[in-house]
């Protein structure tokens, strides 16, 4: 992994909304959550604000969506984010 992939991975995840859904998605782990899921968890947030903050994950590599019927559903890609440790753990060996 590079340092800017590692520098995206994690400004998406310092927002603190971003983060909370993140967290969401993975202790749903496989079965993942659809937006109503993710906002009923949440509690008050406008449509348009959570699909920004799960577009921002998305572009960072932190999750995925796959249509399930007539809804969506949102996965985290927690090896992304395991990687991103890794990255950060192998530079502090190396110092």
């Amino acid at each position: 992994m590079k340092a800017e992939e590692a520098a995206c991975i994690f400004n998406a995840l310092g927002q603190k909304s971003r983060l909370k859904i993140f967290k969401l998605m993975t202790k749903a782990g496989e079965q993942g959550l659809t937006p109503t899921q993710i906002i009923d968890a949440l509690g008050e947030m406008p449509r348009n604000t959570l699909s920004f903050h799960l577009n921002a994950l998305t572009q960072a590599g932190l999750c995925v969506s796959e249509r399930a019927g007539r809804q969506i559903v949102y996965k985290a890609k927690d090896k992304t984010f395991k990687k991103a440790v890794k990255f950060l753990q192998k530079d502090a060996e190396s110092e």
